[in-house]
């Protein structure tokens, strides 16, 4: 194998050695890390992962994991895109090949909750294939590594340092922060979904950049929105300060309280600081509403939407979601093992009570109805108060999805879904990819429907697993 072809470090290691100053890629549901690593098998050289654990590295090959003792591990810190249904950025990196030659790209995806897994990708797999276990798992959303910007000569070459995904995320309390701290927040105080920021009040955040000339340009990107005044548009002038240059200077945002707008911004590599960086937001003194603030990503150009990422990878790690409402507390756990984010869920239970429900941002809250047997429909609303990776109470059902006239093995569906423990009768649910299904349940399985993004709906039913 060149270990240099990719414009990335590979030192050859065997029996699951970790070679001294390799960077992990990944981690177990404990935390334990993940090493990316390349193996030669059946005349090719396929992407996987390794950790002393294993005692080797571990690939999949048709459907199976399968050990390799003699490997190389990715010494160097990656750059990862975001990729869906088999798809390859332009700027991936081959990191390996079939026998006939077609090129192979290192993925990675959380295909278990607190879990981030390598494995690898081409276009007619139409998904990542991850070893999970003693088999090998599809993730149609996952990470791809890509090519490393070029070393900037520096007192001869040197390889820099990416930064980590930087963001805070005002919908829950306390904010959901990385590479960032808030080290001052003045007339301001937090609202549900956001932040809300009176007239003269501000946000001051603190992000870490290693090294500038690695991230080149890098794209400030804030959600925010005026709030109404009674039936007129907001007025809440902005100014955005990045190390006390200002990136937009009393700018009113469009749409004057409708929805959260973004706003994005870009910032070249000479105006970061290697070190400490320091991005304020300010409402102008004369305001006559609330400034609004959603959400504050800051990206590498290399590094596409990587702070988004590393958010929905959290959502995706963590899918139980428990809420308060004016009918006690819910659960609400649905999980096909496709990595994807709940957007709206309807279900009836075994009182003939029905619910629908529509989550906002982040599923910080929802909104939708409720109807009660032989009453009126009324507002349903819930606050999260907390997010989990288990749920001991979700049903586990072994599933077949029904198309070309059979019925064919399909993976598991964990659900759980309860208000005041009543057992669900019925079921639908849609994700934010546009994947959705509807099922019946009775007999201790179920039958139904499902349809992913793009195509037909097929046959869905199961048995208890």
């Amino acid at each position: 194998m060149d270990s240099a072809f990719d414009g990335y470090r590979w030192e050859t290691a065997r029996g699951g050695s970790i070679p001294a100053g390799a960077v992990p890629h990944g981690y177990e549901e404990d935390g334990e890390p993940l090493w990316v690593c390349r193996v030669r098998m059946h005349g090719g050289v396929h992407p996987g992962q390794v950790r002393p654990a294993f005692g080797a590295a571990r690939t999949t090959w048709a459907g199976e994991v399968v050990r390799v003792d003699e490997y190389e591990v990715l010494m160097d810190r990656g750059v990862w895109g975001i990729a869906f249904g088999g798809a390859v950025p332009a700027d991936a990196v081959p990191a390996g090949r079939e026998s006939d030659g077609e090129p192979l790209y290192v993925a990675r995806a959380a295909v278990a909750p607190g879990a981030l897994r390598i494995g690898k990708v081409r276009r007619a797999f139409r998904a990542a294939n991850i070893g999970y276990g003693d088999a090998e798992g599809t993730a149609w959303s996952y990470e791809v590594l890509l090519r490393p910007p070029a070393a900037v000569p520096v007192r001869g070459r040197r390889t820099g340092v990416q930064m980590d995904p930087t963001y805070a995320d005002f919908g829950s309390e306390p904010p959901r922060v990385g590479n960032v701290a808030i080290t001052d927040v003045d007339r301001s105080s937090a609202a549900g979904d956001h932040l809300a920021i009176g007239a003269g009040g501000s946000v001051e955040l603190e992000f870490y950049v290693p090294d500038p000339t690695v991230v080149g340009e890098a794209c400030v990107a804030i959600r925010a929105l005026a709030s109404m005044l009674s039936r007129a548009p907001g007025y809440a002038p902005l100014t955005v300060r990045l190390n006390g240059r200002p990136l937009a200077d009393r700018l009113r945002i469009p749409n004057g309280g409708g929805l959260p707008q973004r706003l994005a911004f870009a910032v070249p590599a000479e105006e970061l600081t290697a070190g400490r960086n320091t991005l304020r937001i300010e409402s102008g003194v004369d305001a006559r509403s609330m400034l609004w603030l959603y959400r504050v990503t800051i990206d590498p150009m290399h590094a596409h939407d990587q702070a988004g990422l590393a958010l929905e990878r959290q959502a995706i790690a963590e899918p139980v979601l428990r809420y308060a409402t004016d009918v006690g507390a819910i659960t609400i756990f649905i999980d096909r093992g496709e990595q994807a984010v709940l957007d709206q869920v309807a279900w009836a239970d075994e009182s003939g009570a029905e619910y629908a429900i529509t989550f906002e941002k982040q599923q910080a809250a929802f909104y939708g109805w409720r109807r009660q047997p032989g009453g009126e429909p009324t507002e349903f609303r819930g606050r999260l108060t907390q997010r989990g990776t288990v749920a001991k109470e979700a049903w586990r059902f072994s599933t077949q999805e029904g198309w070309a006239g059979g019925w064919h093995r399909s993976g598991d569906l964990l659900v759980s879904v309860t208000v005041a423990g009543r057992p669900v009768t019925r079921l639908a649910w849609r994700d934010l990819r546009g994947n959705n299904g509807t099922v019946a349940f009775g007999g201790g399985g179920f039958l139904g429907t499902y349809q992913r993004v793009g195509e037909g709906p097929i046959g869905y039913r199961s048995r208890p697993a």
